[in-house]
């Protein structure tokens, strides 16, 4: 698939000429054709095909070329319209307006990089080009870059003016606001723009469809809006297609497909309605559905790469298997698993194992019960996942929770020792709750508050586990007030603001239930569930506001933190110096330096920890004993490097506690499941302490993993089926063995003995 999302994300001039798209969005003075405009204001009220007869007419009468290239854009004829902005543009180079349109026509054709070439060459000449500076930010407000302020602020500060641009500078920053829960500020965009639209004559579709969003966020039932909108273009899709987009950035992803669907209704060639809507039907699992909106979205906008991943997504679905876990208690649901068939007979036993395990917590913990099976898809290609997740590669995240469906990267689409993944199935399963024990309602940060905090505290592999550069964020004061945590992970501000906001979200969880009670938790996440925002539900449950506690949580990170941030500079400066000894063989003075550090922050368990260094050194001067006491420290803490956990497991067998080494190895399941010896060596310690059952799964998956050595994988799963009295279907076992190496001595003697009645000795 990498190619083919290559070429989608990145085509050339060419196809994106052929490609058709939706219909131009409304240009508030951007085009000033009147012939043009004649056809639009047809098209603007909805009377669709009186507008096409026009401007099909104005493509064979004798006009403009840049009135031609409109006009084939409106029919969306892309190839032409390209052809005709070139011819525009040949004749009369410094004509900016059609310049700056023809980059918008690359925009609206996803070719954000070429149509910020062209603003940028029409605003190196013409500086104060107002429709230049808008179609700039607007490309930059799309990917969330802050430099869309520098090209938004003139249009804004009025120094550039011109009351259309402004009109969409209004709109964008509505939008923004709106994103961003800035409700006020929202309006008082909104109140500006429409009455400009109104001084100026122009179309109010968009003001009225980012007002029915507004509605929306504030949970008003029915839209005044949506009825003016309606009643002005009656195939406007955009008025429910814009609050549909906000539906899904607060994860209300039914809610949205039902609107996407009124959209398309009254507008069938709205290509990103269908497109939109066919992804949000795969995260409900609705596949059939979602293949016939993504393939109505391919064909109005073949080169969307949103619809040709997605599809392409789809087809890939063939390699994947489908495991059903059907529930043996009253209340349960069922487990529904999508993994790669390479995988599934390996990844299968596990997740099914943690799932059961976290429903049960959750289900205690917050008081709901699961109503819908859950359903649980995992991608070795991590390209996959991230189409999955948001239709495009390159998504860093690890995990994405829908409702009662969840994906994420499988135990082989990351380096295992980056990558715990049964945390991050623990982490996900836990949105499945506060997701639908809220209808949604939850705010993103409560949501990824719980989950951290659950990864940390009943997670498989418990533990504070905070990466250095949040420590630095700490100490710089970089997190958020509660009240604007969500912008944190929806329009970070600095590279690293993400993963800050997850660990503070979770600390808050954290300072929540230290502080003032498990008990609170729930009952924060009910009043979520009763429709309350963030302020009004800390008020609700804490009585405070939340000026108050953020000061709370303030000195809480203080008491907790505070020593260990006034010495991260020292920290830092061991750090480096540890690594300078070990390439240097000074283990003595590593020892030392790490025991310091340890003795600084003793939970400090992340990849670089000091942990390892000390394990290493004490090893090295043949002090065992004091390594295998800081790798189990390191271990307890929550650390999962897997070289380290290997390590550790032998040197506990070494020295007799095969107990300790058997839940050592099965932590190691949970972060490399794939390394065949692991499964043999577990399988044998609990086949040794009597553990059949237990045994017998590890030689299963081991057998699955095609190991070079088959003869052993089959005796290994004879021996356990032996043990467990299966010994009909240990004689099979021992049989497939022998007739890889038929020598192989130790099959020979157990089938001798099964075959004479005799016991095993």
């Amino acid at each position: 698939m990498t190619a083919v999302r290559r070429c989608a994300a990145l085509l050339c001039l060419w196809v994106v000429a052929m490609a058709p798209a939706a219909a131009r969005d409304i240009h508030y003075g951007a085009v000033v054709d009147p012939a043009i405009l004649e056809c639009d204001r047809s098209h603007w009220r909805g009377d669709i095909e009186t507008s096409r007869l026009c401007y099909a007419n104005l493509l064979r009468d004798d006009v403009a070329a840049a009135t031609k290239a409109e006009a084939a854009w409106a029919l969306n004829n892309l190839q032409q319209s390209n052809e005709w902005f070139r011819a525009a543009l040949a004749e009369a180079p410094d004509d900016y307006r059609s310049k700056v349109r023809w980059g918008d026509l690359f925009a609206a054709s996803h070719q954000d990089a070429e149509a910020m070439n062209i603003y940028r060459e029409v605003l190196e000449k013409d500086p104060t080009n107002a429709f230049a500076l808008l179609g700039a930010a607007r490309v930059l407000v799309g990917s969330f870059e802050e430099a869309a302020n520098n090209y938004l602020e003139p249009l804004m500060m009025g120094a550039v003016p011109d009351n259309g641009a402004m009109i969409g500078a209004l709109l964008l920053v509505a939008q923004v606001s709106l994103e961003g829960g800035n409700y006020d500020e929202a309006d008082e965009a909104l109140d500006q723009a429409a009455q400009l639209i109104e001084d100026e004559g122009w179309p109010p579709l968009e003001v009225y469809a980012l007002r029915a969003a507004q509605d929306l966020l504030n949970n008003t039932d029915g839209s005044r809006w949506t009825e003016q909108a309606i009643a002005y273009n009656p195939r406007f899709g955009g008025i429910y297609a814009t609050p549909a987009h906000f539906y899904v950035i607060t994860r209300r992803y039914r809610d949205a497909i039902d609107l996407y669907q009124k959209a398309v209704d009254i507008e069938p060639e709205l290509a990103s309605a269908h497109e939109n809507m066919g992804i949000n039907l795969l995260r409900d699992n609705q596949v059939t559905r979602a293949r016939m909106h993504l393939e109505r979205a391919y064909q109005l906008d073949p080169f969307s790469p949103r619809s040709v991943n997605s599809l392409r997504l789809l087809d890939s679905f063939s390699n994947f298997r489908l495991i059903e876990d059907r529930p043996t208690l009253d209340g349960d649901v069922p487990i529904i698993l999508r993994l790669h068939k390479d995988e599934a007979d390996v990844i299968a036993p596990y997740a099914i194992e943690l799932t059961r395990d976290s429903i049960e917590v959750f289900t205690e913990r917050y008081g709901f019960a699961l109503r819908e099976p859950v359903i649980i898809e995992m991608y070795p290609d991590h390209d996959d996942f991230a189409v999955r997740t948001a239709g495009m590669p390159g998504l860093g995240i690890l995990g994405a929770a829908f409702g009662y469906l969840l994906a994420m990267d499988s135990p082989s689409g990351r380096p295992p020792q980056e990558f715990q993944w049964g945390s991050v199935l623990w982490h996900e399963l836990a949105h499945v709750f506060t997701l639908n024990a809220t209808d949604h309602l939850v705010p993103r940060w409560y949501s990824e508050g719980i989950s951290v905090f659950e990864e940390w505290r009943s997670g498989p592999n418990p533990g504070v586990r905070i990466p250095m550069s949040v420590y630095n964020a700490m100490r710089e004061d970089r997190f958020l007030p509660v009240s604007e945590l969500d912008n944190g992970f929806m329009r970070p501000s600095f590279p690293e603001q993400v993963i800050v906001s997850y660990m503070q979200a979770g600390l808050v969880c954290d300072f929540i239930d230290r502080e003032h009670g498990e008990h609170k938790l729930r009952e924060l996440l009910d009043a979520f569930g009763d429709g309350l925002d963030t302020e009004q539900a800390l008020g609700a449950v804490f009585g405070m506001d939340p000026g108050e506690f953020d000061d709370e949580f303030d000195a809480f990170v203080a008491a907790e933190f505070g020593e260990f941030l006034e010495q991260l500079d020292h920290w830092a400066h061991t750090q480096a110096e540890i690594s300078a000894r070990l390439d240097s063989g000074d283990w003595e003075t590593v020892i030392d330096l790490a025991n310091e550090l340890l003795g600084i922050m003793p939970h400090y368990t992340e990849p670089d920890s000091p942990y390892l260094a000390v394990a290493r050194a004490y090893n090295e001067l043949d002090q065992r004993d004091a390594a295998l006491e800081a790798l189990e420290e390191f271990w307890r803490g929550g650390g999962y490097d897997p070289a380290a956990l290997n390590r550790l497991a032998d040197w506990l067998v070494e020295d007799g506690q095969p107990d300790m080494a058997i839940e050592v190895l099965q932590s190691i399941n949970l972060v490399d499941p794939l390394d065949a010896d692991l499964h043999g060596r577990l399988g044998d310690l609990l086949l040794e302490a009597d553990r059949g059952a237990e045994a017998l799964q590890e030689y299963e998956v081991a057998l699955a993993l095609r190991p070079h050595d088959m003869a052993t994988a089959w005796y290994r799963l004879a021996s356990a089926q032996h043990a467990l009295g299966n010994d009909q279907q240990s004689q099979d076992y021992l049989l497939q063995a022998l007739d890889i190496a038929p020598n192989f001595r130790p099959a020979q003697r157990l089938l001798l003995k099964l075959a004479s009645g005799a016991d095993e000795t």
